[in-house]
């Protein structure tokens, strides 16, 4: 670095820089990160690296950690349970208007809340939603939430607690302050090279530099940066290293206090030379005219869709790991080395900065086009570096396009030699690997369905703030369901195929769309035609606003341009299945009535999308905040947070109504199944005398 030459002008003049903009002052900035960076004796990477960590920020450099083998759930997950349930039973109590000594904490429903993909507009959703559940005491009945991309970094602010509570109100209103500016920002420079906030934020991408695999991505520093602007706290005597670890999110889950979070990355296991036939296929097929050859290319196309394959993994504060695989490691040793189930090394937990680039690499599938927009103030950087930079973006073009629709991260595998010893089923060569190569799980589900197929949960609160229609998720659901063997999912033609915000943001509609997918193979088949296309699809959106189609107008009123049957959706559509494979009924609420709805054993969905509110914020369209944006003004962001409080509160009467059931429906069945074991007791008592 001692012969790198600095630009001495601002190239590109017809460049609009800010007043305050200073060559110097960026030069200063990135020279003092460039020394802290170098391996010296008494630069920062010196002092993280090879000084001991301090114990009581890291005490599982104390501990050896092996792999957990299995299907069950790990055992503090199974005490976290008995605990919330016993937090939740007053809660429940009240929240049905009815005195305690009627509630039965083995009659409590399991519901989970799950918040969808989105950027910073999926992570207001998420924390609106969340307040206005606490305010209505819904939230106090939840046993679980559960995040993809955007919603993960909704749950990380919460419960890091770093805006100074666990709860999602002060959560809200941290973020709400810290994104209204860009994470590319001089801010965040000055964050990095100066302390205490630069050990703070570096410690995790030069730990994982230094670790066994040796590499730091894009997506690492992708995370950095946005962590300068997510898990700093305002008040800088509050800057806690333990913000950023899942295990001392614990604090508030062991005691039931809070719900306990799932957060959630894939892995592709699809072959890169299967990857490649896919993409000369598809190349073919934008330059042939011969229709034959056509239908032959879609064909063999879809063949090959069918095998691709991902695997879903699990980030809890107690452990990290696949059901697909059934391994399962503790949350605090996730970045360390293992062989043949257990740690070769004791390292300190993975930093949550790395783990928020991998839940939102979606992002880094624009990261060509972010690299041209600050190219000029890249070429303000030694030309060594700006020429770094900008090969690792045109390496990583080819791989955004090939296999993945975003870009993987690579951590340490710790299923290295357990070669079969995994569940049935397993990638065979997952064991022989070095790393594993994790992504933004949107890329196959924005909603995070997934994880509650194993959990015995009865009611899931889909918050969908997505940019997509819904089919390709909700079949996607119910694939995932079927491959489980679950018959309680529910399933038949009820699913949107899109959502339309309706000019009064929470209109009701009695008629409902039809299924596009008749079959469960024509399911799949939709599936894997889209699956691998439908991020890219968003990021080539990524210049735009992103909104969702609003209604033409005539007159004045709002213009059906679609048949009746396909009327929108309100701001709350609830459905619940039924394990009777004869059960003709519809699965949707509002087509139920309560002997009906008692009679259906399966679990129920809660979906509320984000819509325009008129009522609450007239005129604001919160899909003008892009997928993409990287920063928020505090009025765009509280206007969010209303719009989706708003929509949340008044989906309050389906979800009481939806409770109120299943918990009834449980308790019935609870008694008869006591009272069919009295009787089996008795019988054997008695003997010969019962005939």
């Amino acid at each position: 670095m001692s012969s790198w030459t600095w630009p001495t002008s601002i190239p590109t003049p017809d460049i609009q820089w800010p007043t305050s903009f200073s060559v110097a002052d960026l030069q200063e900035r990135f020279s003092a990160l460039l020394l802290e960076l170098g391996l010296g004796p008494g630069s920062l990477y010196d002092d993280i690296v090879n000084s001991p960590p301090d114990p009581t920020i890291n005490p599982e450099c104390e501990w050896d950690a092996e792999v957990r083998l299995g299907e069950d759930l790990c055992l503090p997950e199974r005490a976290f349970l008995g605990e919330r349930k016993r937090k939740m039973k007053a809660s429940f109590a009240k929240l049905m208007g009815v005195p305690e000594s009627e509630v039965d904490e083995r009659d409590l429903p399991i519901v989970a809340i799950a918040g969808s993909g989105g950027g910073y507009r999926a992570m207001l959703n998420t924390l609106g939603s969340l307040t206005a559940a606490r305010t209505l005491g819904i939230l106090d009945c939840v046993t679980y939430t559960a995040g993809v991309s955007g919603s993960c970094w909704a749950l990380g602010v919460m419960y890091s607690g770093v805006s100074g509570s666990h709860s999602p109100e002060q959560a809200a209103a941290h973020a709400r302050e810290r994104i209204q500016k860009s994470y590319l920002d001089m801010e965040t420079l000055d964050a990095l090279v100066t302390p205490p906030t630069n050990k703070y934020l570096l410690a995790g991408i030069l730990r994982k530099a230094a670790g066994s695999t040796g590499t730091a991505s894009l997506v690492d520093l992708y995370g950095t940066l946005l962590s300068s602007r997510l898990f700093i706290p305002t008040d800088l005597a509050r800057l806690d290293p333990r913000h950023l670890s899942m295990h001392f999110y614990r604090r508030n889950v062991d005691n039931g206090a809070l719900p306990m979070p799932i957060l959630s990355a894939i892995q592709h296991v699809t072959s890169s030379e299967k990857a490649e036939e896919i993409k000369e296929i598809a190349d073919e097929k934008a330059v042939t005219i011969d229709n034959n050859r056509a239908r032959t290319l879609d064909d063999k196309q879809d063949r090959l869709q069918r095998d691709i394959r991902w695997l879903w993994y699990e980030f809890t504060p107690y452990e990290v790991g696949c059901d697909e695989l059934g391994a399962w490691i503790p949350s605090w040793s996730l970045g360390r080395q293992f062989k043949n189930g257990r740690n070769t090394e004791r390292r300190p937990e993975l930093s949550f900065t790395i783990l928020a680039g991998i839940f939102g690499s979606a992002f880094c599938a624009s990261l060509k086009h972010y690299f041209r927009e600050i190219e000029p103030v890249l070429k303000l950087l030694p030309v060594q570096l700006y020429n770094w930079l900008e090969e690792i973006v045109t390496e990583n073009e080819g791989d955004l396009g090939l296999i993945h629709p975003v870009l993987p991260d690579q951590l340490p595998n710790f299923l290295k030699g357990l070669g079969g010893q995994l569940r049935y089923g397993s990638p065979p060569d997952i064991t022989e690997h070095d790393t594993l190569s994790f992504m933004d799980a949107g890329a196959e589900l924005n909603i995070p369905y997934y994880p509650f197929l194993r959990r015995n949960v009865d009611c899931i609160i889909a918050l969908d703030a997505s940019a997509d229609s819904q089919d390709l998720w909700f079949s996607r659901a119910e694939e995932l369901a079927a491959k489980r063997g679950l018959q309680t999912w529910p399933r038949g033609a009820t699913w949107p195929t899109r959502v339309r915000p309706g000019d009064e943001g929470a209109a009701e509609t009695a008629q409902v769309p039809p299924f596009e997918a008749s079959t469960p193979d024509s399911a799949n088949l939709k599936l894997a035609q889209t699956q691998e296309s439908a991020l890219a699809k968003q990021t080539d959106r990524q210049g735009s606003t992103e909104k969702r189609e609003m209604p033409e107008t005539r007159d004045g009123q709002p213009e059906n341009r679609h048949p009746p049957e396909e009327a929108p959706f309100s701001a709350c559509e609830v459905w619940i299945g039924s394990s009777k494979s004869g059960d003709k009924v519809s699965a949707r609420l509002d087509d139920l009535d309560e002997a009906a709805l008692l009679q259906r054993d399966g679990i129920a969905v809660v979906y509320i999308p984000l819509m325009p509110n008129e009522r609450r914020v007239p005129g604001f369209d919160p899909f003008s905040i892009s997928t993409w944006r990287r920063e928020v003004a505090s009025e765009e962001s509280q206007q969010l947070l209303d719009v989706a409080q708003a929509n949340f509160s008044e989906s309050r009467e389906k979800i009481v109504r939806l409770l109120r059931a299943v918990w009834l429906r449980k308790k019935i069945e609870r008694r008869n199944r006591q009272w069919r074991e009295r009787l089996a007791h008795l019988r054997q008592h008695l003997g010969s005398n019962i005939h």
